[in-house]
């Protein structure tokens, strides 16, 4: 593999999503608080949950949850959004 295709392979990729109304609120007024964009509060929040799924995860079973045995877009849920 050549050294320019490891570089693009290493670039940020773009993506786009559909979210409610309430989870957009929830993002921008955290965005706000934190002084960060919010397409940056996302990438934030997506690479803390792959790296708490990636702890989590147990290799016998291949689960993959939360600490607390739930799947991990239950954090959203139990936030209410």
């Amino acid at each position: 593999m050549n050294e320019r295709f490891r570089v693009l392979q290493r670039q940020p990729r773009r993506i786009s999503i559909t979210l409610s109304h309430h989870v957009h609120e929830a993002l921008l007024s955290r965005s706000e608080e934190e002084g960060r964009s919010v397409s940056n509060l996302c990438a934030f929040l997506l690479e803390d949950a792959l790296r708490d799924q990636q702890r989590t995860v147990v290799p016998a079973a291949g689960a993959m949850t939360t600490g607390n045995g739930s799947h991990p877009a239950a954090r959203v849920k139990m936030l209410g959004y």
